[in-house]
């Protein structure tokens, strides 16, 4: 192993960026622009709306420079929500004294989010975490970002290493799916064992309840 990459919300810090305020803008945005009204549910999960939106306004036939600029103000909206819950971010217990035991060890750190790039970088500097890290790959730094795996080689090709040198260990199903399709191995974080239990198990990854616990994974001794 060569390097460790790990999502950002709810997997090195406790988030307070206000999802449901994002969706409600999100989508009122979206009805405004043309996409049907009612399609939308504050239910689905952003890259969900985001999806169905662009399949809506396509199949209305929408230009495309049309749709990219409604991408742009959807991101827009997303990075104002995200810089706006800064001040109430607390870091996950555990997190510095686990960086740096990879780092005491030569590995290199990646970070992967779907947050954007100036809410990431303003978060590591917060918690004075930015040095230990390699490379950042955030949501505007890709077309495509997690799930899709063009997010992953985006942040192995900055960290120089293969999907098979590289864990990945974040909190949520997308994190999941994302290091599936990349062939990275996998660990999930936090309180959500038991929900993602079936697609760990398919995937044939592991789970971990604290942080804290990942160095034993990296070395079996420490």
């Amino acid at each position: 192993m060569k390097a460790v990459i790990f999502d950002l919300d709810g997997t090195l810090i406790n988030s307070t960026i206000y999802f449901e305020e994002m969706k409600r803008r999100i989508i009122d945005y979206l009805q405004d622009a043309g996409v049907t009204r009612g399609l939308l549910s504050r239910e689905m999960l952003n890259y969900e709306i985001t999806t169905r939106a662009v399949k809506d306004l396509q199949q209305k036939g929408f230009t495309k420079e049309y749709i990219k600029n409604v991408l742009t103000k959807i991101n827009e909206i997303m990075n104002e929500v995200e810089l706006q819950s800064l001040e109430g971010a607390t870091l996950v217990e555990g997190v510095p004294e686990t960086l740096r035991f990879l780092k005491a060890r030569n590995l290199k750190l990646g970070l992967m989010t779907r947050s954007c790039r100036e809410y990431a970088e303003r978060i590591l500097a917060k918690f004075e975490l930015t040095r230990l890290f390699d490379a950042v790959s955030a949501r505007d730094d890709v077309e495509n970002p997690k799930p899709n795996p063009e997010h992953a080689s985006h942040i192995l090709r900055l960290l120089n290493v293969s999907a098979d040198e590289a864990l990945f260990v974040g909190d949520h199903w997308l994190d999941v799916d994302c290091a599936r399709k990349a062939g990275i191995r996998f660990i999930l974080v936090g309180a959500r064992r038991e929900q993602y239990a079936g697609r760990l198990q398919e995937s044939g990854f592991k789970a971990i309840r604290d942080i804290r616990e990942l160095p034993r994974f990296i070395e079996p001794d420490a």
